[in-house]
């Protein structure tokens, strides 16, 4: 009777590494499918409860995309195999000067004393306005475009795919490892 016997041996440095490199392409693809879904929630602006104070100032039913500013500020910062954390955040910062176009088509002018703020978290979040501002005390609901990109996350057809890259590249960095 002959007997074989089998082993194999794995470079745990090597493995960890591996694993490392597959964590952060997982992340990258997951933050990219985020930062998609927040570029087409403000795009395609969903949001149904606009203020009368928004629409009269804006004269429009997209103040969200009214400027396009908010949409391309979108901003990720992605994970290395060092710093296993992918971000994706809004950079849209109001500018000191502004210009508010009014129903009856005047146009208003003026510099803001405050120092500018991140109006996408704001704009999310829903606010009330400073008793000091052009239309004072008023509250402008929240536009919510970033929880529904992370509720409807698992039925999204990109994080399935990162899903299954996710598992090839953990495979093939058990291959990789042993010896």
């Amino acid at each position: 009777m002959i007997t074989v016997k089998y082993k194999k041996n794995f470079d745990i440095d090597r493995l960890i590494s591996n694993v490392k490199a597959s964590s952060a392409v997982l992340l990258n693809d997951i933050a990219k499918t985020v930062k998609e879904g927040w570029d087409t929630e403000i795009k395609q602006n969903s949001f149904t409860s606009l203020s009368s104070t928004t629409t009269s100032l804006h004269g429009s039913h997209r103040p969200l995309n009214l400027s396009g500013k908010l949409a391309k500020s979108n901003r990720i910062v992605k994970a290395t195999t060092k710093r296993l954390k992918a971000k994706v955040h809004n950079t849209a910062k109001s500018s000191t000067n502004y210009k508010i176009r009014k129903p009856n088509g005047k146009v208003q002018k003026g510099t803001r004393k405050s120092a500018p703020v991140f109006y996408g978290y704001y704009q999310n979040k829903g606010f009330r306005t400073a008793p000091d501002s052009l239309i004072p005390n008023r509250k402008v609901p929240k536009r919510d475009f970033t929880s529904k990109t992370v509720d409807n996350l698992e039925k999204n057809p990109k994080y399935i795919k990162a899903k299954r890259k996710f598992a090839n590249n953990l495979e093939k960095s058990m291959k990789m490892a042993s010896k």
